[in-house]
């Protein structure tokens, strides 16, 4: 890694609207004659992007990628790193929570102009004591097991409409256990929880309202029977984006646990995989500086 740059791109060629490293090097060029001296390095394997990150010290730090991407990127940066954002993913939920343009030539300007500021983190830690921090969501159950099931040619082709699709087909076919989030001394039973440290999810869709990433606690939205969501009025919500914490039972907390006695039940975070029940969750205020 060339230390004497000041800011690294770190990319995922596979990832979305990637393509190739030459598309990444586009991104470059433009940085480049905005004055930043950029290095572009790109991913080979998974978790590939958190080990780069790690090594670019308190530097400028921009993740190349959809929302995979930027979560591995996070849980390798130092405390004094930026991020930046390329979105080039299907959802980009960061972006779209920072309020990053989505196109070529104003992602870049967006970076050169450098605006920054703090942001809160969710930190999930599973039953072997393994932390792994989230951006903007954690999904207990159903929506795992939703992420699980998809396919990178399934996420490509169809994008955005993906996510619902395979979610009817999860509905249709798989049991759906129970989960219990825990709160202090209070047990929630619900089929499937969002942890949300931001208020948009899968993409434009809104679970809880304006004020996350800085509010310094996470906001847990539980669905107690999954089929609610096909409901007319839920589906309703959920089409005009707004936000499903008016219409479920959701609370804010700085720390939560949750469990599936006697079910393995998948956890996702950020849109990828990670794990299984039990676990806990917590907010790190104030933990990441982001250009916005």
């Amino acid at each position: 890694m060339d230390r004497n740059t000041d800011t690294v791109i770190i990319g995922n060629p596979n990832s979305g609207r990637a393509g190739s490293k030459n598309y990444l090097e586009r991104y470059a060029k433009v940085l480049r004659a905005g004055g930043r001296e950029i290095e572009v390095l790109n991913t080979e394997y998974p978790n590939h992007a958190t080990d780069l990150a790690s090594l670019a010290g308190d530097r400028l730090v921009v993740a190349a990628g959809g929302d995979g991407t930027v979560n591995e990127v996070i849980n390798g940066l130092s405390e004094g790193a930026t991020l930046g954002i390329l979105p080039l993913g299907t959802a980009n939920v960061l972006a779209r929570e920072l309020g990053l343009p989505q196109d070529f030539k104003r992602s870049c300007e967006r970076i050169l102009e450098g605006n920054s500021s703090r942001i809160d983190l969710g930190v999930a830690t599973d039953r072997d004591g393994v932390e792994r921090r989230f951006a903007c969501m954690a999904g207990l159950g159903f929506d795992a097991s939703v992420v699980r099931t998809m396919t990178p040619r399934l996420k490509r082709y169809l994008r955005i409409l993906a996510f619902p699709l395979m979610a009817v087909k999860v509905l249709m076919e798989q049991d759906i256990p129970s989960v219990h989030v825990i709160e202090g001394d209070t047990t929630y039973v619900t089929q499937f929880a969002i942890i949300a440290n931001g208020h948009y999810y899968g993409g434009d869709f809104r679970v809880a309202g304006p004020g996350s990433l800085t509010s310094g606690e996470l906001e847990a939205i539980l669905v107690e029977r999954v089929s609610v969501l096909l409901r007319p009025d839920i589906l309703a919500r959920i089409l005009a984006r707004n936000p499903l914490n008016r219409s479920m039972r959701s609370f804010g907390a700085t720390e939560l646990r949750a469990n599936a006695p006697g079910a393995n039940v998948p956890v996702q975070l950020d849109g990828e995989i990670w794990g299984r029940l039990p676990m806990s969750f917590r907010i790190e205020p104030q933990a990441l500086q982001v250009i916005r």
